[in-house]
Formats: structure tokens, C-alpha cells, sequence
């Protein structure tokens, strides 16, 4: 009983783990999921909201911008081609466009890098005279990103040669973009001027009819799971795809020209029958030698005379004298010889072997 608890143990202690982690993790039902307008959660925008609507705007939550002398916030570029061109043509009627999303397609920024300094979110000074800043003077994103301005649009809170708010004339309004809606959540949102750039940009007069443009649901967007791989990560898996294939490669076995080994000597038939019988000769196994050719003469006989392979040499001389008519005398001393006491013996009885196998094979 012992040794089953101690194998279910680890069993035991990875679900207990995947347990306190979902309790830890997990998201209360109140909460709403992140970006969420709705959500009073951390990672949620209710406070933004709310925010703009205690100075006056009139905030509301909707999958199309607003009409004329209004401004939109999208939190997460969920759009299709169409409705993205569709949203463009809206700012260039006089319209403002906050983008959260810094990998949003809608406009084409060239990343700088992060607002991490090492392993601290430091907050980032405005460092620009965009009149409608002028109330900001520090901004808090932890997680964002740094874009690098391009030529004719204007960038705020600086490092270096990236900035976190890029605004960019368009026609007859004005795009902004943000590296990341993290200083937009309700966690952020009180940190630094995050409020203050929030309203500034949105909501600069009370009246302003602002329009929060409703984030995708949680498994609803377009991008595929390759889309949410990172570039370096990408990188690196294709990295070690080229290590696999350099070391299967290297440790392949390699065949190179056949390799010519020595070939068995191959004998002809006459020069096989010579070559035992001069082993027969020197090892002097003449009842040896007496018995191949006797016996190649019964199987030859029998096979003639219709009788089966196994047939004894008497029956054999028998069949053999009563066909042909040679005596069955002969034929028997063919068949069972005694064995020959010299070389000439067994010559003679090869002679008279061959003599019998002549005369009953020409027999029709």
C-alpha cells in the first residue's frame, strides 16, 4: 500500500498545484474580463469610464465610432481591413483616435524599445509641447512599449530616442497612439498623470461625445496563435530547428563507394567432378568412388524405367533385364559391386556402368 502512495504522490502534489494556481490566478465572475469597459476589475476600464464621464463627456460603449466632433478609444485592434479604412476615413473628417493597442496595424510605428528600465517600470516625463499635455507631466505603463516617431507627427514621454505617445495628423483630425493600454486600467489608472493624459486627450471640453470602442471577447479575436508569438520566440524556435537539422547532419551515417570484397572462386562442373575425384584418389576411397557411380546409375535406371527414386538395386536390375533384355546378371553387377581392390577395378567399373547406362537409355 505503501509503494502506491508513494508513486501517486507526485500525481497528487501537480494537482494540488494546478488547483491553488487556478484559485490564486483565476478571475473572480465580477471581475469582467480584461479591457472590459464594464469591469471593475484591475485589468479592467470601468474607472476610465467613469472618470470621463465625472467631467462632463458623454462616454458611451459601442462597436462604431461616433458621429462628427468626437474622439474614440480602441483599446484592442480587433477590426477587419474594411471597418479599419472605415475608421481612418472618420479621423480625417476632424475626429481624434487614441490606439491602446501597440500592435495595432492602423498606422506603422517602428518600436524603440520598452518603458522597463531592467526589472523596474520607470515612470516616463512628458518631454514635448503638445498643448493638449500640457496638464501632464509624468506617465506610469508598466509592460509598454517605446515607439519611434516619424517624421511629422509629434512624440511624449520620452527615453531615449523611443516614446510612449506618438500623435499623428490625419487629414483634418489626429491620431494618437500609446504603447499599451496597461496605464488605462483601473490599477494604473489613479498612478502618475495617467488620468490627467487619458482626459486630455479624450475628453478635453466638457460635452465631448467619446466613444470606447468595445474590445474583442476572450477568444474572439482574429490573430491566430502564431500571431501571438513573439518575433524573438519565433526566432529561436527556428533556431533550433537549423541546430536539428546541423546534428542529425553530423551524426547521419555516410555511405560512401561500395567497398570490393573477394569473390568465392567459382568452379566449373567438370572442373568440380575432377577435383573429388582426386581427393577420392589420394584419400584412396575407391568403395567410395564405386558407390557414386552405382548409385547415380540406379536413380538414372529408375527414372527410365518408371520405378521411384528410392527403388533397391534389385528390383531395378530386374525391371532393367526383362525391358531390354540384357542379361540381369550384368546389370546386377553394375548395381552392387563388390568393392574394387585397385585402380584398375574400379576403371573396369565405371567402363561396364556406363556400358548398361548406354544400352537400356537407348531403348525405346
Amino acid at each position: 500500500m505503501s509503494g502506491r502512495l508513494r508513486r501517486a504522490l507526485p500525481w497528487v502534489l501537480v494537482l494540488a498545484g494546478l488547483l491553488a494556481a487556478a484559485l490564486i490566478g483565476g478571475r473572480r465572475p465580477d471581475e469582467g474580463a480584461p479591457l472590459d469597459p464594464a469591469s471593475p476589475g484591475p485589468l479592467g476600464t470601468k474607472a476610465l469610464v467613469d472618470v470621463l464621464g465625472e467631467l462632463g463627456a458623454e462616454v458611451s460603449v459601442s462597436d462604431a465610432p461616433p458621429g462628427a466632433g468626437g474622439s474614440a478609444l480602441l483599446l484592442s485592434d480587433n477590426l477587419a481591413p474594411p471597418a479599419r479604412d472605415e475608421l481612418l476615413d472618420w479621423v480625417r473628417r476632424g475626429n481624434t483616435l487614441v490606439v491602446a493597442d501597440p500592435a495595432s496595424e492602423i498606422s506603422h510605428l517602428e518600436v524603440a524599445g520598452r518603458t522597463t528600465v531592467g526589472l523596474v517600470e520607470a515612470q516616463l516625463q512628458r518631454r514635448c509641447d503638445l498643448p493638449a499635455l500640457r496638464g501632464a507631466g509624468r506617465v506610469s505603463a508598466p509592460g509598454g512599449v517605446l515607439f519611434k516617431p516619424p517624421g511629422g507627427s509629434q512624440g511624449c514621454f520620452r527615453r531615449g530616442d523611443g516614446a510612449w505617445l506618438v500623435a499623428q495628423p490625419l487629414g483634418s483630425g489626429n491620431l494618437v497612439r500609446v504603447g499599451g493600454a496597461s496605464a488605462l486600467v483601473n490599477k494604473e489608472l489613479g498612478k502618475a498623470d495617467n488620468a490627467v493624459v487619458a482626459a486630455s486627450l479624450l475628453a478635453p471640453s466638457a460635452g465631448t461625445r467619446v466613444v470606447v470602442l468595445r474590445p474583442p471577447p476572450p477568444g474572439g479575436g482574429s490573430r491566430s496563435l502564431v500571431d501571438l508569438i513573439a518575433p524573438r520566440v519565433k526566432l529561436f524556435g527556428w533556431q533550433l530547428v537549423v541546430a536539428f537539422g546541423l546534428l542529425a547532419l553530423w551524426r547521419s551515417r555516410r555511405l560512401g563507394r561500395p567497398v570490393r570484397e573477394p569473390q568465392p572462386v567459382q568452379l566449373e562442373g567438370s572442373e568440380l567432378v575432377v577435383a573429388v575425384g582426386n581427393l577420392l584418389q589420394r584419400a584412396r576411397g575407391r568403395g567410395q568412388a564405386a558407390g557414386l557411380l552405382t548409385d547415380d546409375l540406379r536413380r538414372v535406371l529408375a527414372e527410365r524405367l518408371g520405378l521411384p527414386a528410392s527403388a533397391p538395386p534389385d528390383q531395378v536390375a530386374e525391371t532393367a533385364a526383362a525391358r531390354t533384355g540384357i542379361p540381369v546378371e550384368r546389370v546386377r553387377a553394375a548395381l552392387s559391386p563388390a568393392t574394387p581392390r585397385d585402380e584398375a577395378g574400379l576403371v573396369a567399373l565405371a567402363f561396364a556402368v556406363d556400358a548398361v547406362r548406354r544400352e537400356v537409355t537407348s531403348v525405346r
